[in-house]
C-alpha cells in the first residue's frame, strides 16, 4: 500500500513530497509458512489477526497442551521469515484462553473426560462430559431429571451433537 501526502500538507512542510511505503504483510503468506513448521510439532493455527499497522495476532493450540516454550518457538520462527527492513510489524503468539470456547473440532480430542457446557444453535445449553469427539460431532454424557409420577428421577442421558448444531463449547471450569 501506498501513502501520498497531500499537496496542502506538502505547502506547510509537514510532510516530504515523497512516497510512504507501507509492506502489507499477508495472513496467507504467514499461514503458508508456519503450517509445516507446527505440524512437525502438533499445533496447529486457531486464529490469526493481522492489523493495517501489520500487528499480527496468532493463536495456537496442539493435540497436547501448548506451553509458553511453544509460543516462543513458533515467534522466533515467525520472525525469522518475515524481515523487518521490510515489514515494520509487532508479533503476538499465543495459547487459547481456557475460558473461551472450543473453535476447531481438532481442539476436542485432548479434552475428552472434562466436563463442557454446550450451547447449540437454538440457544438451549446442555452441561456434560465429553465422552468422544471426531470430525463430525462430539459425544457428550449427562444427567437429567425427570418426574415419575410424583416422584423426579435421574436418567443418564448420552447424546451425539454435530459440530454445525454448536453455537459454542466451553469447558466448565473448576475452582
Amino acid at each position: 500500500m501506498f501513502i501520498f501526502a497531500p499537496s496542502n500538507f506538502l505547502k506547510r512542510g509537514v510532510l516530504s513530497p515523497s512516497f510512504i511505503n507501507i509492506q502489507m504483510i499477508l495472513k496467507s503468506y504467514i499461514q503458508e509458512k508456519l503450517l509445516p513448521f507446527l505440524d512437525d510439532r502438533r499445533l496447529f493455527i486457531i486464529d490469526m489477526h493481522i492489523s493495517p499497522q501489520n500487528q499480527i495476532d496468532i493463536t495456537i493450540d496442539g493435540d497436547s497442551y501448548v506451553s509458553i516454550d511453544d509460543c516462543v518457538e513458533v515467534s522466533r520462527y515467525v520472525e525469522s521469515f518475515l524481515d523487518r527492513d521490510k515489514e515494520d510489524f509487532s508479533l503476538q503468539v499465543s495459547s487459547p484462553d481456557a475460558a473461551k470456547p472450543l473453535i476447531l473440532p481438532r481442539q476436542y480430542y485432548k479434552h475428552i473426560g472434562k466436563e463442557f457446557l454446550i450451547r447449540n444453535i437454538d440457544d438451549k445449553e446442555v452441561a456434560g462430559v465429553l465422552e468422544k469427539a471426531d470430525i463430525e460431532k462430539i459425544v457428550l454424557a449427562y444427567q437429567i431429571k425427570e418426574k415419575n409420577g410424583k416422584k423426579k428421577v435421574i436418567i443418564n442421558k448420552v447424546e451425539e451433537i454435530p459440530f454445525q448444531q454448536i453455537k459454542s463449547a466451553k469447558i466448565k471450569l473448576k475452582f
